[in-house]
């Protein structure tokens, strides 16, 4: 799964580098997005990987077409106050928001947004598939309910791909989590495809 692994770390390094772009345009000040690492887990693992206590912040998308799954943007609640405090800053002054306000669930879905959009496009031209996510959904709450919301109706064998987001800016830096919950045909079904690719490659 190695090989498989760096085509979907590729498809990371592009995503981020669109995500940057348009976190910059829309702040008005660079802000870099890293995805450093990713994993595909089991979901009965998931829990145990995190480390996460207590409440979290998800934006959470169906994926319609292309997939199936669910599509996931997720930050601790303590970093959602940070990312809010961060893009607050660049709108209006020194101000300090919640993430409760209408602004700060704005700030969220607008950053999850591009970091999903980004993604969802980066793998959508890899794979040479269509993804299509429905409306976002916004859900603050415990992290084990989230855990057992987003798992209900898989088995213990489907898989979630992790992928780590960073935003970075000159003097902060906040990490989140960006997550594909897949089933187990289109888990197999990304590594077949990567696997022709990469047939493809060593035949050139």
């Amino acid at each position: 799964m190695k090989d498989e692994m760096d085509i979907l770390k590729e498809v990371g390094t592009t995503a981020a580098a669109h995500g940057s772009i348009a976190l910059s345009e829309i702040l008005g000040r660079k802000i870099n997005l890293r995805l450093p690492s990713l994993e595909i887990l089991p979901r009965e693992r998931i829990t145990k990987k995190m480390h996460i206590e207590g409440m979290v912040l998800t934006l959470q998308m169906q994926i319609l077409s292309g997939l199936k799954g669910k599509i996931v943007f997720l930050l601790e609640e303590k970093s959602a106050f940070r990312l809010v405090d961060m893009c607050y800053k660049s709108r209006e002054g020194s101000k300090k928001a919640s993430i409760f306000t209408e602004m700060g669930m704005s700030v969220i879905k607008e950053v999850g947004n591009i970091i999903i959009s980004s993604y969802i496009s980066s793998l959508s031209f890899f794979i040479k598939k269509l993804i299509i996510p429905s409306f976002p959904m916004l859900i603050n709450a415990p992290f084990a309910e989230i855990i057992n919301t987003l798992t209900l109706g898989y088995e213990r064998e489907d898989y979630i791909l992790v992928v780590e987001a960073i935003f970075e800016e000159e003097k902060e830096s906040i990490k989140g989590n960006f997550w594909l919950v897949l089933t187990p045909d289109a888990a197999e079904e990304i590594k077949r495809i990567c696997k022709k690719m990469l047939e493809a490659i060593n035949k050139d």
